[in-house]
């Protein structure tokens, strides 16, 4: 029974925070509703808000509660860019290595069985293969089902070294893009509560968008010329 605790843990942070109401909450619109208080209570306590920040970040992503780019622009919108930044990539991070440890656990050898089989048999083979470098690949592909990754990979029962050092790197490109959209945001709400379209004209804003649409078809490209390799 042991091996079943950690997904007995993801499903009741699951079931806590939509029995909360706080994974209905978090949106941009509640973050900037409630800038001042939030921006108040960083600066009140910036090491525990940061802690709290990186806390909820990882509980949501190992729980499958779909709030992760909006706690990406968050991140930026409250703690600036690079701050932010780290924050997402160590939240994620966690995040992910919850639901690996709860899939690696749980799912014993007739379920690893049944999915190199069935519709998740090409992950569990491109784990096997090359796990860094195959992971690596999904992180960076614009879509890519996060959480059912995750599940694979730990199913499959990827190397937990590599498992964690491709998260990591992954969550970067796309973590750095979106703080700095957060902040740009941030700085655009400031001097204006209700900015029209206009906004995404501004440089702090347009060049995160720009940067997401390189970084969407570059990765693209590479997820394409892997399928033909």
């Amino acid at each position: 029974m042991a091996r079943w605790i950690p997904a007995a843990l993801l499903i009741g942070a699951a079931v806590a925070l939509y029995a909360s109401g706080l994974a209905a909450n978090i949106s941009f619109d509640n973050i900037q509703a409630n800038e001042i208080r939030l921006r108040g209570e960083v600066a009140a306590a910036p090491v525990a808000a940061l802690l709290v920040f990186i806390g909820l970040y990882a509980v949501a992503t190992g729980a499958f509660v779909p709030v992760g780019l909006v706690l990406m622009l968050a991140g930026g919108f409250l703690f600036g860019p690079l701050v932010g930044t780290a924050a997402t990539i160590v939240g994620s991070t966690l995040g992910a290595i919850m639901t690996y440890l709860a899939a690696r656990y749980a799912a014993g050898d007739r379920v690893r069985r049944f999915l190199t089989k069935g519709r998740f048999r090409k992950l569990i083979v491109g784990f096997e293969r090359a796990p860094f470098t195959y992971l690596l690949t999904l992180r960076l592909v614009p879509l890519s089902p996060f959480g059912l990754v995750n599940l694979a990979a730990g199913c499959a029962r990827t190397p937990f070294r590599a498992y964690v050092a491709a998260t990591a790197v992954g969550a970067v490109p796309y973590s750095l893009i979106y703080s700095y959209l957060g902040a740009g945001l941030g700085q655009a709400f400031l001097g204006d509560p209700t900015p029209d379209a206009s906004v995404l004209l501004r440089p702090q804003v347009a060049l995160p968008l720009l940067a997401l649409g390189a970084l969407s078809w570059l990765t693209s490209r590479l997820k394409r010329r892997r399928a033909a390799v």
